[in-house]
């Protein structure tokens, strides 16, 4: 599973390729976006007491993140929505638009609040690609988070001694940095560095913004 995650992710990235126009290949680095990297995961502290329905609602707008995420590239105004079903499904809609192709880019994911053990945040979620025709699982830790304004979410995937790790800082409203304070106190406890994310890009947005 894990070698077949790291072909899904060189799969996703080549689509990107393929979508854009030729005379935009020589933007992007794509040294800047190997998934995997030389390390162990993090075991961090998560959440306690973990309320779902209220965490997995509505939108959430990235402010910053760090690792990389091959089928994100170079897209601006990365949100994710989340709807909970009565069944207890997560369903999870990730979109950014690319300027370059005119349209916003999707990836949809999945979960159960089933998953979530002795109220703790931690879950997987599956992500599938390709229509569907390929899928890949990825842990998920919400470190913290008043569910209202903000939050702190990691996921990390092992293989050997190599990582594919990504964590973002996540808003409720976009450009929002009314709640610095206990994101950085989150960081911290978690060994993450606030220096390490890179500021989302929030401004021209696309019309027509997707949704589940």
């Amino acid at each position: 599973m894990n070698s077949k995650l790291a072909y899904i992710f060189l799969i996703v990235c080549g689509l990107s390729f393929l979508q854009a126009q030729p005379n935009d290949y020589r933007k992007y680095d794509l040294r800047s976006y190997l998934p995997w990297k030389i390390g162990a995961c993090l075991q961090p502290s998560v959440v306690e007491n973990f309320k779902p329905k209220e965490f997995f609602k509505g939108h959430w707008y990235e402010m910053s993140s760090f690792g990389n995420f091959l089928w994100q590239v170079d897209g601006i105004c990365p949100t994710i929505e989340y709807n909970v079903t009565d069944a207890g499904e997560i369903l999870e809609l990730d979109y950014h638009f690319e300027s370059s192709l005119g349209k916003y880019v999707t990836i949809r994911g999945q979960s159960y609040t089933q998953f979530i053990k002795n109220d703790r945040a931690f879950l997987p979620f599956t992500y599938k690609v390709l229509g569907g025709l390929l899928t890949f699982d990825l842990p998920t830790y919400i470190l913290g988070t008043d569910y209202e304004t903000w939050a702190v979410v990691y996921t990390c995937k092992p293989m050997l001694f190599l990582k594919s790790e990504m964590s973002w800082i996540l808003t409720r409203q976009r450009n929002s940095t009314d709640q610095l304070k206990p994101v950085l106190e989150t960081l911290k406890k978690s060994h993450l560095s606030y220096g390490e994310y890179k500021p989302a890009v929030n401004v021209g947005c696309g019309p027509n913004e997707p949704h589940l």
